[in-house]
């Protein structure tokens, strides 16, 4: 909790109690006589798309608990036929005691996509050195993306997941050949869900679960722990779901700031990249004096930056006339808008003097988000900094 406080000495504001009386009385009069201003902010300002905005993706909690309640209590391996297909192909079916929990978890995958995609589900196969091994399912982080969050591209992605884990004390030679046969190139597997007796489980009393359509995975991974002893997942139980004090990085790397700036451009202006790059623009911003080394993405960023601009206001360059939070403005405009290849020559024909001077913009704005000294330097100096320290990296 945070607190605050004012104290007085009271000895200090007797003694020079006349004088400060006196002082505020005269400074009140001028108040009142002065004529008001209105300040208005209005300054160039530089933009660089690699300061993508932080959002989360939350997966669907709900299958886990349906899995939890179906009861799990050990896996079949044999094979299965699939429609259009001459040979049968390995299948995974999950032996379990509840019908209903087993085809609420399916109606979650259904959600996510599993019956045009079966690899929005991830499995993994984890063997343990002491012979045991967990089966690992849960979203396939790259899908949940695309579902949860339109144009992912253009942010800084994480998500909140879970898995279903189930350890189990032997290992069937038919995971090891599973393991094998996932190594070829094109390994589709099934996965399917079953009830069995806990007591007495054999492979001939198993009932197939009626709402639970096999699941074409063609991404399985079974990952051995003499492989991969790295993997986070072979730690003990209570180290991999320990809470982490790490935190998250509050301003990307060079390299990251450089991938990103990369990926929004060419997610968000496929058409305006290739209208300056077809331009005579970059040549004509490095035949100005200072801008000699300047990068062509530089420039294409530049002559972009000017065209939202003028897109939020009309007329406006340099964001001058935007106000708020000028950052969220901003990406939101961006986020919003549809490229056209409709035979206009923006951003390519902006002017070269003022493309140059919303790349300087865009160089010093960068340099102060990551803290770099020396902003009061000319821009050639900047640039050399920017070019040596990994800030464009053409």
């Amino acid at each position: 909790m945070l607190s605050s406080y004012y104290s007085t000495n009271n000895n200090t504001a007797f003694l020079g109690g006349f004088r400060v009386a006196r002082n505020s009385k005269r400074n009140r009069h001028r108040k009142k006589t002065q004529t008001p201003r209105v300040s208005l902010e209005i300054q160039d300002r530089g933009f660089d798309f690699g300061f993508q905005m932080r959002i989360m993706a939350k997966s669907d909690f709900e299958f886990n608990q349906a899995l939890r309640e179906a009861g799990v209590i050990g896996c079949a391996y044999g094979f299965h036929p699939i429609e259009g297909l001459s040979q049968h192909v390995p299948s995974i079916t999950l032996i379990g005691t509840n019908i209903s929990a087993f085809e609420r978890a399916y109606q979650c995958f259904v959600r996510w996509g599993c019956e045009e995609d079966g690899d929005v589900l991830d499995v993994d196969l984890l063997l343990r050195s002491d012979g045991s091994y967990c089966i690992w399912i849960g979203p396939e982080i790259n899908r949940l993306l695309y579902r949860t969050i339109p144009q992912a591209d253009l942010f800084d992605t994480m998500a909140m997941h879970v898995s279903w884990v189930k350890p189990l004390d032997s290992t069937n030679e038919m995971v090891h050949e599973i393991k094998r046969y996932c190594e070829s190139g094109l390994h589709p597997v099934i996965i399917s869900a079953a009830i069995g007796d806990p007591i007495n489980p054999t492979i001939l009393q198993l009932e197939p679960v009626p709402g639970w359509k096999g699941i074409l995975k063609f991404g399985l991974r079974v990952i051995a722990q003499s492989e991969a002893p790295q993997d986070p997942r072979f730690a003990p139980m209570s180290e991999q779901f320990s809470p982490k004090s790490e935190k998250l990085k509050s301003q990307p790397t060079p390299k990251d700031l450089c991938r990103r700036r990369i990926k929004t451009l060419e997610t968000a202006f496929p058409v305006s990249i290739e209208r300056v790059r077809r331009s005579s623009l970059v040549h004509e911003v490095r035949r100005l004096a200072g801008f000699e080394n300047v990068n062509e993405t530089q420039v294409i960023q530049g002559a972009i930056n000017l065209m939202i601009s003028g897109e939020m206001v009309p007329g406006d360059k340099h964001y001058r006339q935007v106000t708020g939070d000028v950052y969220k403005t901003i990406w939101n405009t961006i986020i919003s808008r549809v490229e056209l290849a409709d035979g206009a020559c923006r951003p390519a024909d902006q002017d070269p003097s003022v493309v140059a001077h919303q790349i300087e913009l865009d160089v010093r704005e960068t340099l102060k988000r990551m803290k770099v000294r020396g902003l009061r330097e000319p821009f050639p100096r900047l640039q050399e900094i920017f070019l040596r320290e990994g800030y464009i990296n053409e």
